[in-house]
């Protein structure tokens, strides 16, 4: 056994940072208990913390994990917005954690480009859940386990689809019970001479919303909280809600209904990988490596819902910006327990604290903070003041970018395309339903951040500002794509 922690880096995808139980801003039941079921998760903070602040630097998978993988920010790396260029880092977590000795194992999704591109990770069993990546370990595990019967989008639902039904096979065959059984696998027939670094990584609850049966039913006959309708709704995309959404529409209003049943799903989908993750778990407690475990639980974007007519990501609001982000620590490691921190953090933040864990220098190049100086002092006056986040436009829709900057109250949102600019009190208003840009008691608030925003963006090549005034320009990445379009990923 090595005297230097495991590291068990558990991932979701298009997690909102709201639907897991010990959340301040979970949805809650009548009797104002939460609504969204996961034990596991919650009891992280037990001897952990939470961060309620934790935001992704880019809401889409690909600049979002880049960021995550080199504890850069994405126009550092290169990804302001979903581009397919190749991943070619000089640093990266797994690569710098293995070149340390440590095991690098991943288990599920990376999104990497070229697809079995590994950045340092010495094995990954892979389910990416890509039309490009037809063949992937997953998919090839359930044609052979069927004789070529069974089909992951068997149910007719699209990788991409706001349309919920349960899961058309035993709960054995799904996704996220192979992810976790190759997790498994790993932990039984590892090198126990080295630290491991393990990447269990889930495709859900991103669509399909298929969770098994089981799942569906705990929450498709209760009531869930209808979408938050901000005012600022009808100025920023009023005009462009269609009659008839697509099913993988961005922008729908859709009926009551299907929103429920879309929540409903989803909220099984997380409850289900609460459970899987308790099977994880249990096998480091048996193997006697749980006490000698770091662990990370956190997504790489939120997911709309509903909320503001919108669906998926990319977006600055709440439900596609904030992630979860909770830590448990070994017990030999001399930190506060049951943390709750309120600075804002973001997923470049990972990695300088994952290699500090492990006692690997950072590299330079990296430019997050550790957060276990959080931890020790949540209120430290040293931290960001802003958290800033961005999105290319040219994903669904032209004049759909974004950049945003957090505090730990407010929250402004500046169009670089249309010009237009939101600002929200997050604690007041978590839902983000009331735009104070107009309001003259916010006007200090909103000129700070601008400032902000200006300094941010004032040495960008795209022209985001001029004679210290933001600007409007649709300059951005030549290869920004949709990241929902499955022909190329997901």
């Amino acid at each position: 056994m090595s005297n230097r922690p495991n590291i068990l880096f558990i991932m979701t995808d298009q997690h909102r940072g709201d639907c897991i139980g010990a959340d301040p801003d979970s949805p809650r039941d009548r009797d104002g208990r939460p609504l969204v079921h996961t034990p596991n998760i919650d009891n992280l903070i037990e001897n952990g913390a939470m961060f309620t602040r934790a935001y992704t630097p880019a809401p889409s998978c690909i600049p979002a994990r880049r960021s995550l993988l080199t504890g850069q920010t994405p126009f550092t790396n290169g990804a302001p917005g979903w581009v397919t260029t190749p991943w070619e880092f000089e640093h990266t977590l797994p690569q710098e954690l293995r070149d340390a000795g440590y095991q690098t194992k991943l288990t599920g999704k990376i999104h990497s480009i070229p697809i079995r591109n590994h950045v340092g990770f010495e094995d990954m069993e892979q389910h990416e859940a890509l039309f490009a990546h037809p063949d992937d370990d997953y998919t090839r595990w359930l044609e052979a386990e069927s004789g070529g019967k069974y089909e992951e989008l068997g149910t007719g639902l699209g990788r991409n689809s706001w349309d919920p039904r349960p899961w058309h096979l035993e709960e054995y065959h799904h996704p996220t019970n192979w992810t976790t059984r190759r997790a498994l696998e790993f932990l039984d027939q590892r090198d126990d001479t080295r630290p491991f670094f393990l990447n269990l990584s889930y495709v859900r609850p991103h669509t399909p919303f298929d969770p098994p049966q089981v799942y569906w039913d705990m929450y498709v006959d209760r009531e869930t909280p209808e979408p938050y309708v901000g005012d600022w709704i009808d100025a920023e995309h009023g005009e462009k809600i269609p009659d008839y959404p697509a099913i993988d529409a961005w922008l729908a209003d859709l009926p009551p209904t299907i929103v429920h049943r879309a929540r409903a799903a989803y909220y099984g989908l997380i409850t289900h990988i609460d459970h899987q993750i308790k099977r994880v778990f249990d096998k480091l407690r048996t193997i006697g490596e749980l006490e000698n475990t770091f662990v990370v639980f956190l997504s790489d974007h939120g997911e709309m819902l509903g909320d503001h007519h919108m669906w998926r990501k990319t977006y600055a609001y709440e439900g596609s910006a904030r992630v979860p982000l909770l830590l448990q620590f070994p017990e030999s490691m001399e930190l506060p327990r049951k943390r709750i921190v309120g600075q804002p953090v973001g997923l470049e933040d990972v990695m300088p604290t994952l290699l500090s864990v492990a006692g690997v220098d950072v590299p330079e190049t990296v430019e997050g903070r550790n957060l276990l100086d959080l931890v020790e002092e949540p209120d430290r006056e040293d931290w960001r003041e802003w958290y800033h986040g961005e999105h290319a436009a040219g994903s669904y829709d032209p004049e759909n970018g974004t950049q945003y900057l957090i505090d730990e109250q407010f929250k402004y949102v500046w169009n670089p395309v249309t010009g237009s600019e939101l600002l929200f009190d997050l604690a007041a208003d978590p839902g983000e339903e009331r735009d104070l840009s107009d309001d003259g008691d916010h006007a200090g608030e909103l000129e700070r951040a601008r400032d902000a925003m200006v300094e941010r963006l004032s040495s960008r090549p795209e022209g985001f500002v001029e004679d210290g005034e933001l600007v409007p320009t649709d300059a951005g990445p030549d290869d920004v794509g949709d990241p929902d379009d499955c022909s190329t990923s997901s």
